[in-house]
């Protein structure tokens, strides 16, 4: 039985294969970007960018999907104080789509909770097909855990994101 199970384990061609993520929420995300040694901003607002340079995979061809895709945009709304989001924030920024094989982030336009990493005056957002740092559509019970967390409050990331 364990050779039945070796031999379709092999056998299983590669895009058949999933891509398996642990849950990754904004909560998550908020500490991981706290715990980090880079320096990061928190931004609720619009992200604006040309989806035409997203990642496209090529399910004939996948060894080709590049991990890094580099392109720029720019977010509009406001950064995160103790206070809540209430600093005005408009800037460009350097967005990596990151594919993990032929599984590329998903990335739209439109309202986002980002996490930005701050180097040398430039702003980055990485994002990849197991969360990163950008969660469209926050609700208002996500934003308001996210202040607490920037206030001290308990930040824990079991606690559901709905």
């Amino acid at each position: 039985m364990r050779w039945v199970a070796l031999l379709l384990a092999v056998a299983v061609p590669l895009p058949a294969m999933a891509l398996s993520c642990m849950p990754y929420n904004a909560i998550s995300a908020y500490r991981d970007a706290a715990k980090s040694s880079d320096d990061y901003v928190v931004v609720l607002g619009d992200l604006r960018f040309d989806t035409r340079k997203l990642p496209k995979v090529d399910w004939n061809n996948q060894e080709d999907t590049k991990p890094d895709n580099h392109l720029t945009g720019r977010i509009t709304g406001k950064s995160l104080t103790r206070k809540g989001f209430t600093n005005a924030f408009e800037r460009q920024i350097d967005i990596n789509v990151q594919c993990l094989g032929p599984w590329c982030a998903g990335l739209a336009q439109g309202t986002h909770l980002v996490f930005l990493k701050r180097e040398n005056g430039a702003y980055l957002l990485e994002t990849n097909p197991c969360g990163g740092f950008a969660h469209g559509d926050p609700t208002p019970a996500v934003l308001k855990k996210i202040e607490g967390c920037m206030r001290g409050e308990r930040c824990d990331p079991m606690i559901s994101d709905r």
